[in-house]
């Protein structure tokens, strides 16, 4: 398994690991948690902690793409923390079409990316 998820246990924020390559195991694991983690507090906040991205499964597309049409306006504020710096830019162009508050991160700041993500004024 190369994402790991994790959900806040007081606060509607959710944080996704990335540590390789993304597979249809992956999305099969994660995107129900995800979901069941909106439909309890309707509207959340994701950190997404990209440290090693090596693609993903081409069956994952599908699946990511269903998912963010049905839940993209569930998603308040995303932060996404990386060193690699075509993530950065792709994100940034990104949120200029988004429904919700995106910042980047470098890899040394996730605990402000994780305290961003959990401060209620953000």
């Amino acid at each position: 398994m190369s994402c790991i998820y994790t959900e806040d246990k007081s606060l509607p924020v959710a944080e996704i690991q990335v540590l390789g390559r993304v597979t249809e195991h992956d999305m099969d694991e994660i995107l129900p948690k995800l979901e069941a983690f909106i439909e309890k507090h309707g509207t959340i906040r994701i950190v997404e902690v990209i440290e090693r991205f090596e693609g993903f499964d081409p069956t994952t597309v599908l699946d990511g793409v269903k998912f963010d049409i049905k839940h993209l306006r569930n998603v308040s504020h995303a932060a996404v923390v990386s060193d690699i710096p075509w993530i950065g830019f792709m994100t940034r162009a990104a949120s200029t079409v988004m429904p919700l508050t995106v910042r980047t991160f470098a890899m040394s700041d996730l605990e402000a990316a994780r305290a961003w993500a959990r401060a209620p004024g953000a």
